[in-house]
């Protein structure tokens, strides 16, 4: 569908957009057709053949967690295409910018409906790549550009970390699918008493806590705010945040009720809270304010779902699962708010706003209405799922005892607290107060219906479901905590349910929270004074100057490495080579030259031979560009007809067609370049040079001879394994094509990868000097 949307522009012209929205609409259908099975405790299943022999398939998987977060997908698709038809500008390049989106959600989409984990982690990275060009989607902007590039090495990096961990998964149960680690008891109680757990582990959550931005891997998150806003509100409220999300959803089953999994999952997610929530009080960026704060609410989830014991392993899921659905709504509003301001003030800078309620004011109605959901202010739906975040950290506590049961509690109301402060900032600073005229336009109007009716719809879904929650939970968290726990799951959510602990920390919340924002100025400017005493201490910081120095150390290393001249390359590889055939020739020391060879040579063979040798040297001593050139391609012409000599035409043909395009492309260079040789060869030099090419050819010579024979156990002889295995593992019997397709596969691949990197590098440099005239 996203390729052929160049053609639908050239259709709806700068309305395209309704097309991606269409798109969207399409799969938010499909998806919905799974929503009746998954209610009832059904899944949807469908598989296709992909690489069987290693027992990787292309197959999909639908319950109640995968059918929750395509709807998410699929639903906030739509309204973000829908709000771009406003937002862009015509002048953009509208098809790929759609096209971009396309392929994200595609890959969204794919991702959560994997049962296989290749292919999980296949989808995965593909949403680094095009979230990378969606991020960089402003190409000209530097800040656009180091954005995308850190959320890709950061991102992209950590599904390396997973793939490890997927593989550790397959070396302990003998299966990538993951459906069928789920649905077996003794499989998941294997892994658990294995040794490899904690490894691997440990390298599915590096993958998780790089795309949720947890812990250390939060910095690429605020950089890639430098997107377009409806970018920012599709991939940092409901999709690709989520997806490390989703992964330790996915997971749980397998690792939860261990003290591995509370430890790095819930410890990193209240830590993640806490330091993100602070963090977000000296942001003046309302991108940066909203970035900080998703870092945050990400956390809070990434606690809930580490919350667990031997005994009761899932006890902060339904919780987790259902803030989850929450914080798409009021945090994909919020961002769709910001753009609609930035679009009317041309600031981001909360500094320079205030007073816009008078101006905006159905635009200030909804964002409020986002803003206090995040602050978990009744009737609105965040209320309910941090009052479950609540007694879920006092049900942690009290099972931990000791002084943790105060802890967590404690961390969880911190956190709130600092929420509570962030979310009012964002309302204050851009529409109560005094308007700061002198940085804003002197008028300003409500957006199109286009533009307000998205987030609008968004701030009904936050008021209907904080309300009315039953429906939401019945038919969507219900069964994706089900499809979590591998369990029916039964809740009962309402607004009021008594004086409890954990509405008493709600309170406690509401008062610690407009204590800090009393003092939010005083705060952050503690934050920037620290900030610029020290630098170096921060996570940026040390990225920066990995980064940095890594492309320092790479300078210096190519100029070792690649000094220049040509002649240092090929010394140093036929070094290498007379260093890894010492051992061959080593083992035949004692018959370098095989008594049973037959020294009988026709004579047609020994022409062809003497002529080989003679153009050979042609080329050795010939003192002109073009005279050398003939003397190669005579070599290659005479190689030629030995193979038809010895019934190969495949070879001579193969030989024949290489040598006239390597002769073509000769005599096209030799144009551009002198006519003769004009280095000098030293005495030293053309010895250095004698005593090398005779060691190489003395030593190929040797191998060759014995090749036939047998050298190293348990190769019988050059040829033995090919002849023996053409035919049983690669199905073919014209044995030249089967090494050059099959058993050199992997290196005919990395060919092919290179001619391909190098093919971009020769574009990019025509296209560089072209742009630069």
């Amino acid at each position: 569908m996203a390729a052929i949307l160049p053609a639908a522009e050239r259709v709806l012209k700068n309305r395209v957009g309704w097309y991606a929205a269409a798109v969207a609409l399409i799969c938010l259908l499909l998806v919905a057709q799974a929503l009746p099975a998954v209610v009832n405790g059904e899944t949807v299943t469908g598989s296709f053949p992909w690489i069987p022999s290693l027992q990787v398939e292309l197959s999909f998987y639908g319950d109640g967690l995968s059918v929750m977060f395509g709807l998410i997908v699929s639903g906030i698709g739509i309204l973000i295409m829908s709000y771009s038809n406003e937002y862009m500008s015509k002048r953009e390049d509208l098809s790929r910018y759609y096209r971009y989106l396309l392929m994200f959600m595609g890959s969204m989409l794919g991702m959560v409906f994997s049962s296989n984990a290749i292919q999980l982690f296949v989808f995965w990275e593909l949403t680094s790549i095009t979230s990378f060009m969606l991020i960089g989607y402003w190409r000209n902007r530097p800040m656009s550009v180091y954005g995308a590039t850190k959320s890709l090495l950061v991102t992209a990096g950590g599904g390396i970390f997973m793939l490890a961990g997927f593989l550790l998964l397959g070396i302990i149960t003998g299966t990538f699918d993951i459906v069928t680690i789920l649905q077996n008891g003794s499989m998941i109680a294997l892994i658990k008493g294995h040794e490899l757990f904690l490894p691997a582990l440990v390298l599915i959550i590096i993958g998780a806590a790089a795309k949720s931005a947890q812990g250390p891997f939060y910095i690429w998150l605020p950089n890639a705010m430098e997107a377009p806003t409806p970018v920012s509100a599709f991939l940092h409220s409901a999709t690709m945040v989520k997806a490390g999300i989703y992964l330790v959803a996915r997971i749980h089953p397998i690792f939860s009720g261990t003290e591995a999994w509370f430890v790095l999952v819930g410890g990193l997610g209240i830590i993640t809270m806490l330091a993100a929530g602070f963090l977000a009080f000296r942001q003046t960026d309302i991108k940066g304010i909203l970035a900080y704060s998703t870092i945050s609410q990400l956390a809070y989830m990434m606690a809930m779902y580490g919350y667990t014991s031997y005994q009761y392993p899932g006890i902060g899921v339904t919780a987790a699962t259902f803030h989850l659905l929450n914080h798409a709504t009021f945090k994909a509003c919020l961002f769709l708010v910001a753009g609609i301001v930035a679009h009317e003030t041309a600031t981001r800078d909360i500094t320079k706003m205030g007073g816009l309620r008078k101006e905006l004011p159905a635009t200030f109605i909804i964002g409020a209405i986002a803003a206090l959901s995040m602050a978990g202010v009744p009737p609105l739906n965040g209320f309910l799922s941090k009052e479950m975040f609540y007694e879920s950290s006092l049900e942690m506590g009290h099972i931990l005892g000791g002084p943790f049961e105060y802890l967590i509690p404690a961390a969880a109301v911190l956190g709130g607290a600092f929420t509570f402060a962030y979310s009012i900032r964002f309302i204050d600073g851009i529409f109560l107060g005094k308007r700061r005229s002198e940085h804003l336009p002197k008028h300003m109007h409500e957006p199109t219906p286009v533009m307000l009716f998205p987030p609008a719809l968004l701030a009904a879904l936050v008021i209907l479901i904080g309300i009315f929650p039953s429906a939401a939970v019945h038919y969507i968290i219900e069964p994706a905590a089900s499809g979590i726990l591998l369990e029916d799951v039964q809740l009962h959510v309402s607004l009021w349910h008594g004086f409890t602990a954990a509405l008493l920390m709600t309170i406690i919340t509401f008062i610690a929270g407009a204590a800090l924002y009393a003092r939010y100025g005083a705060i952050a400017a503690w934050q920037d004074r620290v900030s610029a005493r020290y630098p170096a201490w921060s996570f940026n910081s040390l990225y920066d100057r990995i980064v940095n120095g890594a492309s320092g150390k790479s300078t210096a290393f190519a100029k070792v490495m690649q000094p220049g001249p040509l002649s240092p390359y090929l010394i140093a590889m036929l070094l290498i080579f007379l260093l890894l055939s010492a051992v061959p020739v080593i083992m035949i020391a004692g018959t370098l030259i095989p008594t049973e060879l037959n020294l009988e040579v026709p004579m047609y063979e020994a022409v062809l031979l003497g002529l080989i040798i003679l153009a050979s040297l042609g080329t050795a001593v010939l003192r002109k560009y073009l005279h050398a050139i003939i003397a190669v391609s005579a070599v290659g012409y005479l190689v030629s007809l030995v193979f038809i000599y010895l019934q190969a035409p495949d070879l001579a043909i193969t030989q024949l067609l290489v040598e006239t395009l390597a002769t073509i492309i000769f005599l096209l260079v030799i144009i551009k370049v002198p006519q003769t040789f004009r280095e000098k060869i030293t005495r030293s030099v053309l010895a250095r040079d004698l005593l090398i090419s005779s060691a190489v050819s003395i030593t190929v010579l040797i191998l060759l001879l014995n090749a036939s024979q047998g050298i190293v156990s348990p190769f019988e002889s050059l040829s033995y394994y090919f002849i023996e295995n053409s035919v049983p593992l690669a199905g073919g019997h014209n044995m030249v094509n089967v090494i050059l397709v099959d058993f050199r596969g992997y290196d005919t691949l990395g060919e092919i990868v290179v001619l391909c990197l190098a093919g971009l590098g020769v574009y990019n440099l025509l296209k560089s000097r072209s742009d630069s005239k």
